[in-house]
């Protein structure tokens, strides 16, 4: 299986909204009840809001595809002279453990790099193992 990331474009939004649900129903199904994961999902990846997200300059926004087939995608920016945020990285539960999200957080960390920065910061809610399981094993 080789993983291919690249950048994002509008043609991604829906491929990009089906691993956000897939991912957040898995990750967060024991959080939170299916209204409140459906209205974050409505809220968080409206397509108008991917859009800009996809095309906006100071935003680097990836997808990675297997066989051609998006399962996965992360975006960060640059939120102070030193620091890049990763907002979202998110890998479709079926590709989970398969190398997607270290590929994605590679792009991610070369793009700091690119931007002169060396340290980067996320946040992840406490109940998402996944989550945390994901970063505590690339460190």
């Amino acid at each position: 299986m080789s993983v291919t990331v690249r950048e994002a474009v509008t043609d991604d939004l829906d491929a990009i909204r089906d691993v956000a649900e897939a991912s957040w129903y898995a990750a967060y199904g024991g959080m939170f009840d299916p209204p409140t994961i459906a209205e974050a999902l409505a809220e968080y990846y409206d397509p108008e809001l991917l859009e800009v997200a996809i095309e906006h300059d100071e935003i680097a926004f990836y997808i990675a595809a297997v066989d051609g087939e998006l399962v996965g995608f992360a975006s960060a920016e640059q939120t102070w002279a030193d620091e890049v945020e990763l907002h979202t990285i998110y890998v479709h539960p079926d590709r989970w453990d398969e190398g997607v999200g270290s590929a994605l957080l590679d792009r991610v960390i070369e793009w700091a790099r690119q931007q002169g920065v060396d340290r980067i910061a996320c946040g992840v809610l406490e109940g998402n193992t996944i989550g945390i399981g994901f970063f505590d094993a690339v460190g």
